[in-house]
Order: C-alpha cells, then sequence, then structure tokens
C-alpha cells in the first residue's frame, strides 16, 4: 500500500531544517504584513460580525456567525483593543500553519528544498494574501486547525483529530469534509468498515460540539444574506464580480499553478486518498457562498504537497515549472499596485494568473508525452529482439524457468 511506502520515505526533518522552515513562515508573514494594505475600519459582512461577537461574546449574532466562536471568545480572553488582537491572532495562525504545511509535506516524502518551496508559495499564494488585508476572520485559525488535522492523520497520531476537529467545529462548518480523507486513509479494503467507525468516532465529538453551538446561544432572525443564496446567486455574483474570466477565479486567485501541479500527482496512492478531501471544500463552492477564492483555499493542505511532489519528480522541464511558480508568488504585487487586495474585485493578476495556469498545462503534457514516447521506443525495443531457439528455460536466469 503506497500510505506505507509515504511512511518508509517520510524525510526525518532536523532541528535545523524545522528551524529554517519556521523562520521561513515568520519572515514572509512579516514581509507581507508591511507590504499589504490593511482593511480600513470599521469592516463590513462577515469581519463586521466576528469583532461584534469578540467584544461581547454574550450578544446575539446572526447564524452562522453564532457558531463561530472559537476566534471571538479567544480574543476576548486575551483581552486588549479587540482589532488589533484579532489582527494578532490572525498573523500568528498564518505563520504557523505555513510551518505546519512544511511538516506534512515532509512527511508525505518531500525533499526539504521542495518542502519549503511549497510553503514560500502558499505564504505567497493570492488566496493567502487576502487575510493580510481582512484579518478579522475565522480562516486563519481554521486554516492552521486543518493542517495540524491532516499532519496528525499523516503520522499516525489519529487520537490528536478528535480534538481538532472539536475546535474546528467552534471556528468553520468545513470541519464536517475531513470524514473523506480521514476514511480512505486509514482504509484497507474497498469497504473497510473498521475505517468506518474509527471515522465516525473521530467525527462525533465535534459533530456534538457543531450541534450545541447550532442550537444553544441566542441568534437573531436571519436575513436574505445570512443564508445560502443556491447557486444561480453564486454564479451571478461570480460573474457581477470576475467578468467573462469568472470561470477560472476560484483556482487563479487562491493557489494559482498548483492545481494543475497536484492534479499531476492525484495518481499517487497517498495523494490520491487525501485527494477526497477536495470534493467537501469544491462542493462548498457551489452550495453555500460567493467568496469562491477564499473558501477553495481550504484545498491547501493537499494542494500544495502534491504539487511540490509533482516538481520533484520533474527533470527535464523542473526550471520551467520552477519559473512559472516564482512568477505565480510575485504575482499578488501586481493587485497591490493595483489597488485591488480584494477577492470580490480583482486586479491584473486574474487574466495572468489563468495565463501561468495554462502554461502549466502545457509543461505538464509536455512532459507526461515525453516519458510515454520514451516508454513505446523502449517496448519496441524489447519487441524487436530475436527470440532465441531452444527450450524456455535456456532463457531464464539460473537454467530455471519463469
Amino acid at each position: 500500500m503506497d500510505t506505507r511506502v509515504a511512511e518508509s520515505e517520510a524525510k526525518a526533518t532536523t532541528a535545523d531544517q524545522a528551524v529554517q522552515a519556521a523562520l521561513l513562515s515568520v519572515v514572509l508573514t512579516s514581509f507581507w504584513l508591511v507590504v499589504s494594505p490593511l482593511v480600513q475600519q470599521p469592516v463590513c459582512c462577515d469581519a463586521g460580525e466576528y469583532l461584534r461577537l469578540a467584544r461581547d461574546p454574550t450578544s446575539p449574532m446572526l447564524r452562522p456567525y453564532s457558531m463561530r466562536v472559537l476566534v471571538p471568545w479567544l480574543v476576548h480572553a486575551l483581552g486588549g483593543d479587540v482589532v488589533t488582537t484579532f489582527h494578532a491572532v490572525s498573523l500568528v495562525c498564518l505563520a504557523i500553519t505555513g510551518w505546519l504545511m512544511y511538516l506534512l509535506a515532509r512527511q508525505l516524502g518531500v525533499g526539504h528544498g521542495y518542502a519549503l518551496l511549497a510553503t514560500a508559495a502558499l505564504l505567497c499564494s493570492r488566496g493567502w494574501l487576502f487575510f493580510f488585508y481582512d484579518p478579522y476572520l475565522t480562516e486563519p485559525a481554521a486554516f492552521l486547525l486543518l493542517s495540524a488535522a491532516f499532519l496528525a492523520l499523516v503520522v499516525g497520531r489519529t487520537w490528536l483529530i478528535a480534538p481538532l476537529l472539536v475546535l474546528m467545529a467552534a471556528t468553520r462548518e468545513q470541519f464536517v469534509g475531513f470524514a473523506l480523507p480521514t476514511y480512505f486513509w486509514l482504509r484497507h479494503r474497498r469497504l473497510d468498515w473498521g475505517a468506518v467507525s474509527r471515522t465516525i468516532g473521530l467525527l462525533l465529538p465535534a459533530l456534538v460540539v457543531f450541534a450545541a453551538l447550532a442550537s444553544l446561544p441566542r441568534v437573531l432572525p436571519p436575513t436574505p444574506l445570512s443564508q445560502p443564496m443556491g447557486f444561480a446567486y453564486t454564479l451571478d455574483r461570480r460573474m457581477d464580480g470576475d467578468g467573462w474570466l469568472w470561470f477560472g477565479s476560484a483556482f487563479a486567485m487562491s493557489l494559482g499553478v498548483w492545481w494543475p501541479l497536484a492534479v499531476a500527482s492525484l495518481r499517487v496512492d497517498r495523494f490520491r486518498r487525501l485527494s477526497w478531501w477536495l470534493i467537501p471544500v469544491l462542493a462548498y463552492l457551489v452550495l453555500i457562498g460567493w467568496d469562491w477564492s477564499r473558501y477553495a483555499m481550504y484545498a491547501f493542505p493537499v494542494v500544495m504537497t502534491a504539487g511540490a511532489w509533482t516538481i520533484a519528480r520533474q527533470r527535464r522541464y523542473r526550471p520551467l515549472l520552477l519559473a512559472l511558480v516564482a512568477l505565480q508568488a510575485v504575482l499578488p504585487v501586481v493587485d497591490l499596485v493595483a489597488g485591488k487586495p480584494t477577492l470580490d474585485d480583482p486586479g491584473p493578476s486574474l487574466p495572468i494568473s489563468l495565463l501561468l495556469i495554462l502554461a502549466t498545462i502545457a509543461v505538464l503534457l509536455a512532459g507526461h508525452r515525453r516519458r510515454s514516447t520514451r516508454a513505446e521506443r523502449s517496448d519496441l525495443a524489447r519487441g524487436s529482439e530475436p527470440v532465441p531457439d531452444g527450450p524456455l528455460e535456456r532463457q531464464a536466469p539460473g537454467g530455471t524457468a519463469e
């Protein structure tokens, strides 16, 4: 089973390497803190609801904000100016997530250099930088908990998953989708009832917490914008905000070229098992909200690790892929210069990122075609060799039939 191969290939991370990854996360987080603009107060929409809950955790809130209480309650408990404390909590979560991303990549067999590359690319991705512009959201904490849950699953510390999902249930509702990668990572046969029961046991405490948060807190009467609008409204909102390039905004404005890089490695068993996480991530875009690129960022534990694996396995076309990755990493600066730090009204990075994605697909297809041609020539060369006369035993090594 390939997951066991992943365990044998998991790179032993030294203390120096772990420190390098931590420093990289801190440096890039500090850099974007200085470079990125900050949304002006008072903020609206989701951020405004979370700040209000942080100021007074007992006040009735709209659902689902009344259920996403972990970060507002933490900010309230830490004290100080609510806006400043919320900002600091988000920055710490983003930096730690980058470090956990590195550790996850190493456990999945990615080498030190390529794991650092994936970490840097994540911390420079367009969707990631949105949380520097508007840090008063629950996603940074959800990303930290999600990456920790993936790491616990891959290293075999499954007992840690239950408390992590409990915390995530009080942060974002996406925790439910983690049942899919958990089951497919744990299963040993097509229908593994043991893996089913373990998955349910790990998810059940989080479901209890989620049900309590859905029923116990006082909530305000729902408004049209506090409820799911349906796919038609979501599509109309995206077409209005992104123009004729709406169809690619979820991918171009989130992780960019790392999406096709990841797809190229999904045939590898360890990534295929984890890729079941992409189903709830992409379903959330259709069923819940119009912030496609923001919600697509939840795919990063699978997309970034699988993408790093793809680059590491390339040889002839690796320089081209590295160049495309480098361009993707600096692309958010274009939007910052253009005064377009939000995701709802994207700047020049949207068409440029789509072009980079197409170029990446072309490079990957060229590499695949070259490998296929080389394999066919090898098969033809073997098939054209003359077959010697005589018993089959003479063709087998050691004089025995194969």
